[in-house]
């Protein structure tokens, strides 16, 4: 069974109409559960953790990234081959899962296979995304792929990483954003635009990186029916493997 981890009501909705409560898990479709975490890496590996006890042989981290490379846009497709933790530590997707899912997506869209890197913080600032860039030699940056990556590891599950691309490098986050994540870090829309209404200085940032979210979400929408295609077709063949009779 495929355990999609989301942290943000806006990637869950790139997947499915359903309501998932932020800390909950539910079934989205017959082979497929889909955990909604919030923010950050220990409500994602928490998240993982309810994945794999309700079923989940396979995770995949679902949703936004942040670019820390120029040549990345808006909307890019983000198909990590590893994962690099806060403290330094590799972790390589599953190689066959990652090959399928390759072969599937570029043939519709630009892919991004370079290391995605773990932030335990929201990367605010262009001069912020160089610096972690240089220091870890990243494209992109989430929250919360690492985390069930650890997980993943541990468990000696099957893991993978799609990812769309919402503020580029260059993109500063306004500060009214950063003031309005709600108690269980969600974003409050109210509160944003309240704080927007006293920050008219962020005005502009705001509706650039409005554009970007709705590109993001355009792409996401876009490859969740070839992704989780070819993730089941790369269940399928596992499931094959451990049930064929071995042959003398």
């Amino acid at each position: 069974m495929l355990g999609i981890l989301v942290a943000l009501p806006w990637e869950l909705k790139s997947l499915t109409r359903q309501a998932i409560p932020a800390g909950t898990c539910t079934a989205i479709g017959g082979n497929i559960l889909v955990a909604h975490s919030g923010i950050g890496s220990e409500r994602a590996y928490a998240a993982s953790v309810r994945l794999v006890s309700q079923g989940a042989t396979a995770l995949l981290s679902w949703g936004y990234a942040a670019a820390l490379d120029d040549r990345l846009t808006a909307g890019s497709v983000l198909l990590p081959k590893r994962i690099v933790g806060v403290t330094g530590e590799n972790h390589p997707v599953s190689s066959e899962w990652h090959r399928r899912l390759y072969q599937t997506l570029s043939a519709k869209c630009s892919v991004g296979t370079d290391p995605l890197v773990e932030s335990v913080v929201i990367v605010k600032t262009p001069s912020e995304k160089q610096a972690l860039a240089q220091r870890t030699q990243a494209t992109a940056t989430d929250m919360e792929s690492a985390a069930q990556a650890r997980l993943a590891r541990e468990r000696r599950l099957p893991f993978a990483v799609v990812r769309a691309v919402v503020d580029t490098a260059s993109t500063c986050i306004p500060q009214n954003l950063m003031q309005s994540l709600a108690p269980k870090d969600d974003i409050s829309v109210g509160q944003v635009l309240g704080n927007a209404f006293f920050r008219p200085t962020d005005w502009i940032a705001m509706i650039k990186l409005s554009m970007q979210f709705n590109a993001a979400q355009k792409t996401l929408k876009k490859i969740r029916g070839p992704v989780l295609d070819a993730s089941q077709v790369y269940l399928d063949g596992i499931s094959l493997k451990v049930t064929s009779p071995s042959r003398a």
